[in-house]
């Protein structure tokens, strides 16, 4: 029997890699890297509090994007509460009302439009 045949001899034998698979082979390992959570500057903060006041007072409706590790979450509807001291806020959704910590919002943009990245 032939020496490739043999325990791990056929592996050892077939070790190339085509361009394709190694572009998407690091993709597919950048993607399951966690990512790190970027930091606002003073004035998109301010457009942001500007952004959730005028939901709460106004009744505006707004998309507020949230960091994850691993892909970024977005929630469309109109702020109810703001508790600053806790650092917290209520959003009416659709699908009903959720509580979000203030320190996870990445992005805040009136509903319908589109964040530029």
């Amino acid at each position: 029997m032939s020496k490739k045949l043999q325990q791990n001899g056929l592996f050892e034998s077939s070790r190339m890699m085509l361009p394709e698979h190694r572009e998407a082979y690091i993709l597919h390992q950048e993607q399951l890297a966690p990512r790190t959570r970027p930091s606002l500057d003073a004035q998109a903060a301010e457009e942001m509090s500007r952004l959730l006041s005028n939901s709460m007072v106004l009744g505006d409706r707004i998309t507020i994007t949230l960091f994850h590790e691993y892909e970024d979450i977005s929630y469309t509807g109109r702020v109810l509460k703001l508790d600053r001291p806790a650092r917290t806020l209520r959003l009416l959704t659709n699908d009903g009302s959720r509580n979000i910590q203030m320190n996870l919002i990445t992005g805040v943009t009136p509903a319908g439009e589109w964040m530029d990245e």
